[in-house]
Protein backbone atom coordinates (compact mmCIF):
# COMPACT_ATOMS: atom_id res chain seq x y z
CA UNK A 1 0.00 0.00 0.00
CA UNK A 2 1.23 3.36 -0.49
CA UNK A 3 0.67 6.30 1.94
CA UNK A 4 1.73 8.76 -0.82
CA UNK A 5 -0.68 9.37 -3.48
CA UNK A 6 0.78 10.64 -6.62
CA UNK A 7 -1.38 13.70 -7.04
CA UNK A 8 -0.85 15.02 -3.60
CA UNK A 9 2.92 15.34 -3.89
CA UNK A 10 4.47 12.60 -1.77
CA UNK A 11 7.54 10.76 -3.01
CA UNK A 12 10.32 12.54 -4.92
CA UNK A 13 12.87 10.00 -5.94
CA UNK A 14 10.74 7.63 -7.98
CA UNK A 15 7.69 8.30 -10.86
CA UNK A 16 4.66 6.94 -10.22
CA UNK A 17 3.87 3.60 -10.51
CA UNK A 18 1.14 2.70 -13.35
CA UNK A 19 -1.48 0.17 -11.09
CA UNK A 20 0.37 0.20 -7.99
CA UNK A 21 -0.35 0.77 -4.38
CA UNK A 22 -3.26 2.04 -2.86
CA UNK A 23 -4.70 5.11 -1.60
CA UNK A 24 -5.72 5.60 1.59
CA UNK A 25 -9.69 6.42 0.15
CA UNK A 26 -9.43 2.88 -1.51
CA UNK A 27 -8.67 1.16 1.85
CA UNK A 28 -11.48 2.97 3.59
CA UNK A 29 -14.53 2.41 1.24
CA UNK A 30 -13.43 -1.42 0.74
CA UNK A 31 -13.31 -1.23 5.13
CA UNK A 32 -16.39 0.26 4.95
CA UNK A 33 -17.73 -2.46 2.65
CA UNK A 34 -16.76 -5.15 4.69
CA UNK A 35 -17.85 -3.50 7.90
CA UNK A 36 -21.25 -3.26 6.32
CA UNK A 37 -21.68 -6.67 5.28
CA UNK A 38 -20.54 -8.09 8.60
CA UNK A 39 -23.26 -5.65 10.39
CA UNK A 40 -25.95 -6.65 7.55
CA UNK A 41 -25.11 -10.68 8.16
CA UNK A 42 -24.91 -9.74 12.11
CA UNK A 43 -28.70 -7.93 12.05
CA UNK A 44 -30.40 -11.15 9.29
CA UNK A 45 -28.91 -13.40 12.00
CA UNK A 46 -30.26 -11.58 15.10
CA UNK A 47 -33.57 -11.19 13.10
CA UNK A 48 -33.76 -14.87 12.40
CA UNK A 49 -33.28 -16.03 15.76
CA UNK A 50 -36.17 -13.51 16.75
CA UNK A 51 -38.43 -15.29 14.54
Amino acid sequence: MDLFDGELGGRDDQGLDTGGGWSWCGVITIGIFILLAVLISWIFGLVGRIF
